[in-house]
């Protein structure tokens, strides 16, 4: 079969996959809890490897392809010297999927997909965040690494785990619990604020129903622990922040998420995010057992001292 064939071929499929995935979903009935409002009940689980930042030159939206393309260099780029058994548990890297397209950056906007950094942003940010700024004490190594950073605290992120979130609604509340290292989340339904004095990593949302879609303002966060893990250089968000999000049922297995970010102590421009968290019909979520302080740091600390020394004495 000639190539422009074959082309054609690929691009009828996919607009035939979207075209079903729009039916299905313009079909899908948002199922209600005891008290009236969409159920976002249960367990959802994010394993993803799409960058947050999109790389120069590429669309927002792959065709399978391309997808498949991209997902292979990344496989021999950023994969191929994995240690890590987690990262491989779970099967073979998946990009993100929205509402039935393959996606090469969780940003939406800016239209370049790279995060709009002003010069104090881009002085804070220039490190690859798995990498650390140091290891000259704890507080330069990366949040996920000391135990105190959460992957739920808004705005949410993926990784290439698989992170499980579980959802827990009253009319007043919504909870959310991360498996992995996160502290438990409450939206407050009922618009309870908090003291401008109490400000915390994960911050202080209240939220509220648009129809069928939950909408979560954030503020109050802290300025201790800027950083932001992802794939690449760090999220900064400071507080002055305010994120809102959206959460909205697709289907009976998507739980589409978006989330805009608006701070101007680190940006020039508003960001915006979206992604797609998949029901995960077990229901357990397990302890993972983190502690701030963990054995990890010290060796990690004790290690960097020992290079140093033998970098020392390699010099005489």
């Amino acid at each position: 079969m000639r190539s422009h064939q074959v082309s054609a071929l690929l691009a009828t499929t996919l607009i035939f996959s979207l075209l079903s995935f729009a039916r299905a979903a313009d079909n899908y009935e948002v199922p209600r809890d005891e008290h009236g409002q969409p159920d976002f009940q249960g367990t959802w689980g994010i394993r993803f490897s799409t960058p947050l930042e999109r790389y120069e030159g590429m669309p927002l939206v792959l065709t399978p392809d391309a997808a498949k393309g991209f997902m292979d260099a990344l496989e021999g780029f950023v994969f191929s010297e994995n240690t890590d058994p987690d990262i491989e548990l779970f099967g073979p890297q998946l990009l993100v999927k929205v509402k039935g397209e393959f996606r090469s950056s969780v940003l939406t906007y800016p239209e370049d997909g790279v995060l709009p950094y002003n010069e104090h942003g881009i002085a804070n940010s220039s490190f690859v965040y798995f990498n650390g700024e140091g290891y000259e004490g704890p507080e330069r190594r990366p949040g996920v690494e000391r135990c105190i950073e959460a992957w739920g605290a808004p705005p949410m992120r993926g990784f290439t785990y698989q992170g499980y979130f579980g959802f827990v609604q009253t009319p007043s509340k919504i909870a959310v619990v991360g498996e992995e290292n996160s502290p438990l989340r409450v939206i407050h339904m009922d618009g309870a604020t908090r003291p401008d004095a109490i400000r915390t990593f994960e911050g202080h949302s209240i939220g509220h129903w648009e129809g069928e879609a939950l909408v979560v303002e954030t503020t109050h966060y802290s300025d201790t622990i800027p950083q932001r893990a992802t794939m690449g250089r760090p999220m900064l968000i400071s507080s002055k922040a305010k994120v809102t999000e959206r959460f909205t049922r697709l289907s009976k297995t998507e739980l589409h998420y978006q989330y805009t970010v608006n701070d101007p102590e680190y940006y020039t421009d508003e960001f915006r995010g979206e992604f797609s968290l998949i029901r995960y019909d077990s229901g357990h979520i397990y302890e993972y057992a983190c502690h701030e302080g963990n054995y990890s740091m010290v060796g990690a600390l004790m290690g960097a001292r020992v290079q140093e020394a033998q970098a020392k004495e390699a010099r005489k």
